[in-house]
């Protein structure tokens, strides 16, 4: 006996396939392990297609001389047939399109396989070889389980062979009408009814970044079509992959289908005593629980799923970019023939070293910068991911810093670049939704936004609470929007207490100051011109209050212009992201956090961002103010922006800046706790020589500032005078280390004139005098006489950088000085008798000398000091 057998619950494909192998077998039967699917099952009773079948008793009795298996390689899928065959040790030949390599794979003396959409396709291929020409009910036979096994010439898996195959069975007089009815049939309405329950009971997850749908239904009885239905459930809604389970205890029916490129569901299948093919699979469970199966699907799939697509998978592998030689006028126009809005820079050795943007390159046109070679403007902030970086790395990237785009590298060289909108069309090809929340993320249609209103409530002061909701209250009285700006955003977000209340109005501010001003019954103050106003509360607080606006600056280091704008423009102008935070005061939006530029995340980072290249082209004093952000936060600032900051100096935009502003920003910087770290950090950016020309850093430099930071703590704390002004007290002590006359380029660099001017002047000689003073020869008087002359910043720059002893001799005659006082008054001598005249201030001196020296007792002064007094009139009168 001689068979030809097939899988389980055979469909057209596997029916049509053992059907008419026989032709190519013709002393085979066809042995069936089991009933067919139900559209199987109806064509047979309503055509009574014949074919020499053999039916399973008789073959138990029957010894198998050969086995043909067609559409599986699965011993399990032959259910009691492989018994048999397993019985007999009869030599079998294999005809499939499944993979050849399975679990459980059948061991076959002769394998035909074709990677192709059907087994009836392999048939079909075998009759045209041998010459055999099929009737015209075999031909239509064959196309009902190709149109069936290819989701009717659909499927992923469909091949130009099975086309070509269809073709010819169409020229052999197969039939479409049977096509139609038996196969592209519509849902009857109890598969409707399952379809309901399918859609109804669908949960969606992500494995892999792909999603998978799986719906768990109970049912009552077995249905036969369900894979019809799960089949047009997946189809309907363009489902990736999707998997039902019929829940019918103690068996679970499991039907898998996917489109999905590098999945086989049928391995997945088998791995649960099932099998099919790569897109339609299927399996009965009988030994696990329902939740128990769906964990372990999950399992399977997320080991079978190809791994989530990488940079390199959507990467453009041309990168066009600008030489970072080429001048911003050439740039623009490269730019413009290309039409992109941001392209990387490339440097002379070949290597990506920026990027630039159009937005920059017409900024720098309008400061009168087009000669300028493009490496001066650039963004050195390239956005770089390794080629094996998921999109959801990508994705991530992109949100956090709104990149134009990222260059993919493979082991340190450039390989590829992706666009923010190639990842957006990725997202969306695979997930709507996440296509369109990075869209909106990445366009700045709308910014990133939370709500801090707990904050709000728990971390400001009293008064500002009231006030925020008093601000709310006007705002939506009059219908503006209103928004918290600046440091005090940062601040709350940081844990800090600030008390600086600003605020910006979409609209006019000062109108929206004298409505505060009137409600809670303050004093408005315009500013006109600045589109600002103040507002003094009746308890004495103020309140900052400006138009949004954005700035322009006509050339560079120059003041700012300013006209109305939104809040996104108004953010934009400031200078650093973690300075570019708002929260909305309005509506229904009060206490939401209002973040365009990722100013959060730079937070979470410790790390002072500029907002665009040209930030320190605009206004060089912002460098200036990283460095004070970074001190006072304990930041860091951040590469891209230490980059702008060396390319500013090296623009020489610093020597436009007037020695006015550069002032302030110093006398705000120094005043900061530690100015040494703080000019450290100066020193290291190479900002030292842009603030004055000859100043130099060194570890000795650095040790003798904390030295002087040392003595200023000591000086406070023992109340021995007015403190020096820290900038004073600093930058000075910088430009007498540099030495060869700095002090007097200080002084002219930042156009100090009057008392400030003398006093810098002054101090190279002055801290040279007080040195001398500690010399252990003199007396503790002379001493007390030498730093009673001097200014405190000349006395504590003097005893910085010298030796302890020295050190301690002079610090105990400043104290002497502050200290040390006659107890006796010039009235009083005069009261005595002793004549007016300079005598008098000199007999006072000389018995503080003598209490300084010890040569007389403090309760002396009198007797002392009046003796003294006659013997300088009597010499005076000599």
């Amino acid at each position: 006996m001689r068979i030809i057998t097939t899988h389980l619950s055979a469909d057209f494909d596997a029916f049509a396939a053992a059907v008419c192998a026989v032709r190519l077998y013709p002393d085979h039967r066809v042995l069936f392990p089991g009933s067919h699917e139900a559209a199987v099952r109806r064509f047979i009773s309503d055509t009574g297609f014949p074919f020499p079948e053999l039916k399973l008793r008789r073959a138990r009795r029957e010894t198998i001389e050969h086995a043909v298996v067609v559409d599986t390689s699965t011993q399990s899928r032959l259910g009691e047939v492989w018994d048999l065959i397993r019985r007999d040790n009869c030599p079998i030949d294999l005809i499939d399109h499944h993979s050849e390599e399975r679990m459980g794979a059948i061991g076959a003396d002769t394998t035909i396989f074709r990677p192709v959409g059907a087994t009836c396709t392999i048939i079909a291929g075998l009759f045209a070889d041998r010459g055999i020409e099929p009737t015209e009910e075999e031909a239509s036979l064959l196309m009902m389980g190709i149109y069936e096994d290819t989701g009717g010439l659909s499927y992923r898996e469909t091949t130009a062979e099975d086309l070509r195959v269809v073709a010819r069975l169409v020229e052999f007089g197969g039939s479409l009408a049977w096509v139609r009815r038996w196969v592209l049939k519509g849902l009857q309405p109890e598969q409707l009814s399952l379809l309901n329950r399918i859609v109804e009971a669908a949960e969606e997850f992500s494995i892999n970044d792909i999603p998978v749908s799986l719906a768990m239904v109970e049912v009552d009885r077995y249905h036969e079509e369900a894979a019809y239905v799960v089949h047009r459930w997946v189809e309907t809604f363009e489902l990736p992959v999707g998997i039902v389970m019929l829940v019918q205890p103690p068996n679970i029916n499991l039907i898998l289908r996917a489109r999905i490129q590098g999945l086989h569901l049928g391995e997945v299948a088998q791995q649960f005593g099932g099998g099919g093919h790569a897109t339609a699979a299927s399996a009965r469970v009988a030994d696990r629980m329902p939740v128990e199966l769906r964990e372990a699907l999950i399992l399977a799939l997320t080991e079978a799923l190809p791994p989530p697509a990488t940079a390199i998978d959507v990467a453009n592998r041309h990168i066009f970019s600008v030489n970072a030689d080429d001048d911003v006028e050439t740039s623009k126009e490269r730019m413009n023939q290309l039409r992109l809005n941001a392209m990387p820079v490339k440097g002379a050795d070949g290597k990506l070293t920026g990027m630039v943007t159009r937005q920059i390159l017409d900024r720098a046109l309008g400061h009168g910068m087009a000669a300028r070679p493009v490496r001066s403007i650039m963004q050195p902030d390239l956005p770089v991911v390794a080629a094996s970086a998921s999109l959801g790395d990508l994705r991530d990237l992109f949100l956090e810093r709104s990149y134009r785009f990222v260059v993919v590298e493979d082991a340190d060289r450039a390989v590829g670049i992706v666009t923010r909108m190639e990842l957006f069309r990725r997202f969306f090809e695979r997930q709507h939704a996440a296509g369109s929340v990075l869209d909106h993320r990445m366009a700045g249609a709308r910014p990133v936004s939370q709500s801090i209103s707990r904050l709000l409530r728990e971390k400001t002061a009293p008064w500002v609470r009231e006030l925020l909701g008093t601000a709310k209250a006007v705002a939506d009285t009059v219908g503006i929007a209103v928004y918290l700006v600046g440091g005090m955003v940062r601040d709350l977000l940081l844990g800090r207490q600030n008390e600086d209340v600003d605020l910006v109005v979409e609209g006019s501010g000062i109108d929206f100051a004298y409505a505060l001003a009137a409600y809670v019954g303050g004093r408005c103050h315009p500013h006109t011109p600045f589109l600002t106003a103040v507002v003094t509360l009746p308890d004495g607080h103020r309140v900052d209050i400006a138009s949004a606006r954005t700035e322009f600056y006509r050339t560079p280091a120059a003041l700012p212009e300013v006209e109305t704008s939104l809040i996104r423009q108004d953010l934009y102008r400031r200078d650093f992201t973690i300075n570019s935070l708002a929260v909305a005061l309005h509506g229904e939006k009060h206490g939401e956090l209002v973040d365009f530029f990722g100013g959060r995340m730079d937070l979470q980072r410790r790390e002072i961002r500029a907002l665009h290249s040209l930030s320190f082209i605009d206004d060089p004093t912002r460098a200036i103010r990283a460095v004070r952000y970074a001190r006072r936060l304990d930041f860091t600032i951040a590469p891209d922006t230490r980059y702008l900051i060396t390319t500013a100096v090296g623009e020489g935009v610093f020597e436009r800046l007037s020695g006015q502003r550069l002032r302030r920003e110093l006398e705000t910087l120094l005043a900061e706790d530690h100015a040494t770290f703080a000019i450290e950090l100066l020193a290291d950016l190479g900002l030292l020589p842009a603030i004055c020309e000859g100043l130099i850093w060194s570890a000795g430099v650095r040790a003798t500032l904390l030295e002087v930071e040392s003595q200023l703590g000591w000086f406070e704390l023992e109340e021995l005078g007015p403190p020096p002004e820290p900038w004073l007290l600093f930058l000075g002590g910088l430009a007498i280390q540099a030495g060869d006359g700095v002090t007097r380029r200080m002084a002219d660099r930042l156009l100090l004139t009057g008392d400030h001017r003398r006093r810098m002047l002054d101090l190279e000689r002055g801290v040279a005098e007080v040195r001398q003073a500690g010399d252990s020869s003199l007396r503790r008087s002379s001493r007390v006489r030498a730093v009673e002359q001097q200014h405190s910043e000349v006395i504590l720059l003097a005893m910085a950088g010298i030796d302890l002893a020295a050190r301690r001799r002079l610090a105990d005659a400043v104290a002497a000085s502050v200290r040390v006082r006659p107890q006796v008054r010039g009235r009083q001598l005069i009261d005595a008798g002793v004549e007016p005249g300079p005598w008098v201030g000199r007999a006072l001196l000389q018995t503080r000398d003598a209490i300084v020296d010890g040569e007389i007792n403090a309760d002396r002064s009198f007797d002392f000091a009046r003796a003294s007094a006659a013997r300088y009139q009597e010499e005076g009168s000599e």
